[in-house]
C-alpha cells in the first residue's frame, strides 16, 4: 500500500462516489438531471450540442435547454435531452436533410413531450440515461420545431462544435481521397473516434471476434500517437540529448502534453481516452522534473482525476473496461510473462519474432481475464478466439492508425498521395475480412450472461489466481534450484 500513495486518495473517493449515488445524501449526484418540465407538453428552447444522427425514422438531437414558456413568458430552465424529430412524411427527404443540417450551437424552439426512459427488459434506460447526465427523451412531431438563431449569428462558436467540425472534416477528407465505404467508416472509427457511419453487421462482426475494442480510441490508439509524435520530434531519436537541456526538456515534453489533450478533445474526450492521456501527461511531467513515475500510480491517479471531475463516470461501462484491461495488463502481463519464455536456442530476428508474439499473446490474454467478466454481465456474450483476433488484428490497427494520419497530411502530394491512401485502404479492407472471417468460424463467441454477484465471484477468483502466481514466482526466486 505504501507504494501506491493513489490508492490512499482513490478508495475513499469511491466509497464517497456510492454512498452519494446510493443515497442521495450527503449530495445527490444525479441532481443535475432534475428538471421542472418532465411529464407535460412544453415550449422548451435548446441549444443543439452534437451534430443529428440519423435513426430508423427520426432524427436524433442531444441539446441543452435553456428556457421554457409559461403564461407569463420565458423563464430560465437547465437540463440535456435528447429530441427524435419526425421528418414531414410529405417531403420527408428533404426534412430530413434540413434536420440533419442543423449545426452544434443552434438555438432551437421546440414543442415536446420530455419523459424518462422506461425499462428495456431487464435494461434500465432511464437510469442509463441519468448516469450520462441525460433528463430524459422527447419525440417532436414535424411543424413542431423552429430555428431560433444559428451558430453563425452568435459570433463565438462553441468550443464542442469546433472539435466537432474539424473531426468531421478529417473524416470527410477521408472520402475525398478515395477512401470510401466500411473501410471509411472504420478508419474514421479508428483515428478520429467517429462511428457514426460503422454498419450495425460489421460493428457486430467486431464485437463477436474480440475486435470490440479497436473500434474505441483508446491507450492503444494514443500510445500509437505518442510514440509516433516522440519520434518526430527527436528526429527518430537522434535528438535524446534534447532532453538534458531542462529548457528543451520541458518544451518538448509540454508540446507532446498539448498534442495529446488536442487528440483527445478532437476524439470527445471520453474515458479510455482521457485516462491514457492522463497517464502520458504524468510520464511527460515526470520527465521534466527528472522523476520516474510508477505505472500502477499512474493509473490509479488517472482514475481518480477522472471521477473527481465526472463522479458519474465510475458507472460508465467504458470507464469500467478501460480500467478492468489496464490494471490486468499492468498486474498480470509480467506475472504471466514470468511463467514461461521463448525455447532454448532461439537467436536473431526468430528471438525478436517470438518474443513480440509471445508478448502480444500475454496482454491480450491479460486484457481478456480482466474485462472478461464486466463483458458477459453487460454484453451477454464473450470472444472464444480473442488470442486469434488480437495476433491479426492488434499489429495491422497500428499500422492503420499511422497510415491514416499519413494519408491526412501527406494526401495532397500527387502519385504518393494517392498510393498512400490506397495503401491505408487496402490495409483497413483487410482488417475488416479479417475480423468477419474469424466471426466466421465455428464457435467463434459464447453468449452467456451473468448476474453481478457472478461477476463479483469471477473478480474474486481472478485475485485469488494473482495471488497464487505472485506466490509461485516468489517461491521460485527464493528456491532458484527447484
Amino acid at each position: 500500500m505504501a507504494r501506491y500513495p493513489m490508492l490512499y486518495l482513490l478508495v475513499p473517493l469511491v466509497a464517497g462516489i456510492l454512498v452519494c449515488y446510493y443515497t442521495g445524501k450527503p449530495i445527490n449526484l444525479l441532481q443535475d438531471t432534475e428538471a421542472d418540465y418532465l411529464d407535460s407538453m412544453q415550449v422548451l428552447a435548446a441549444v443543439v450540442r452534437d451534430y443529428p444522427r440519423e435513426c430508423k425514422r427520426t432524427v436524433r438531437c442531444e441539446a441543452e435547454v435553456l428556457h421554457r414558456k409559461d403564461s407569463v413568458g420565458w423563464v430560465s430552465a437547465q437540463g440535456i435531452v435528447y429530441l427524435y424529430m419526425m421528418p414531414d412524411s410529405m417531403d420527408r427527404r428533404r426534412d430530413k436533410e434540413a434536420l440533419m443540417g442543423l449545426q452544434i450551437g443552434d438555438t432551437l424552439a421546440v414543442r415536446t413531450c420530455i419523459r424518462r426512459g422506461g425499462k428495456l427488459g431487464d435494461f434500465d434506460y432511464g437510469m442509463y440515461l441519468r448516469r450520462q447526465g441525460i433528463v430524459g427523451t422527447g419525440m417532436v412531431w414535424k411543424g413542431n420545431w423552429r430555428l431560433i438563431s444559428t451558430t453563425a449569428s452568435k459570433g463565438s462558436p462553441h468550443p464542442l462544435g469546433i472539435a466537432r467540425r474539424v473531426q468531421r472534416r478529417l473524416y470527410k477528407r477521408y472520402g475525398e481521397l478515395g477512401i470510401t465505404g466500411a473501410e471509411q467508416a472504420t478508419l474514421g472509427a479508428l483515428t478520429l473516434g467517429y462511428k457514426e457511419d460503422l454498419d450495425p453487421t460489421l460493428k457486430q462482426a467486431f464485437q463477436r471476434s474480440g475486435a470490440a475494442h479497436i473500434l474505441a480510441v483508446s491507450g492503444l490508439h494514443t500510445g500509437i500517437i505518442y510514440a509516433v509524435l516522440l519520434s518526430l520530434l527527436t528526429i527518430g531519436g537522434r535528438r535524446r540529448p534534447l532532453y538534458e537541456n531542462k529548457i528543451g526538456r520541458r518544451a518538448l515534453s509540454l508540446a507532446v502534453i498539448i498534442t495529446m489533450w488536442g487528440y483527445a478533445f478532437l476524439t470527445g474526450l471520453t474515458p479510455s481516452v482521457v485516462r491514457s492521456v492522463v497517464m502520458i501527461s504524468v510520464v511527460e511531467v515526470g520527465r521534466m522534473l527528472y522523476r520516474q513515475g510508477n505505472t500502477l500510480n499512474c493509473v490509479l491517479f488517472a482514475a481518480w482525476a477522472i471521477l473527481l471531475v465526472r463522479p458519474l463516470d465510475l458507472f460508465s461501462v467504458s470507464f469500467q473496461l478501460s480500467f478492468a484491461a489496464v490494471l490486468a495488463i499492468v498486474l498480470l502481463a509480467p506475472n504471466l510473462s514470468s511463467l514461461g519464455g521463448l525455447p532454448r536456442g532461439w537467436r536473431g530476428a526468430l528471438q525478436q519474432v517470438g518474443s513480440y508474439v509471445i508478448g502480444l499473446l500475454v496482454v491480450s490474454l491479460a486484457a481478456q481475464i480482466g474485462t472478461m467478466p464486466l463483458s458477459l454481465y453487460y454484453f451477454g456474450q464473450c470472444s472464444n478466439y480473442f488470442l486469434l483476433t488480437n495476433l491479426l488484428v492488434l499489429p495491422l490497427a497500428g499500422v492503420i492508425v499511422v497510415m491514416g494520419f499519413g494519408s491526412l497530411l501527406l494526401g495532397g502530394i500527387p502519385v504518393a498521395g494517392y498510393w498512400i491512401a490506397q495503401g491505408t485502404k487496402g490495409v483497413v479492407w483487410l482488417l475488416n475480412h479479417a475480423v468477419r472471417w474469424i466471426e466466421s468460424l465455428p464457435g467463434a463467441y459464447t453468449e452467456k450472461s451473468i448476474s453481478l454477484l457472478a461477476v463479483m465471484g469471477l473478480y474474486a477468483g481472478i485475485v485469488a489466481g494473482y495471488v497464487v502466481i505472485r506466490l509461485a514466482l516468489n517461491s521460485k526466486k527464493l528456491n532458484p534450484n527447484n
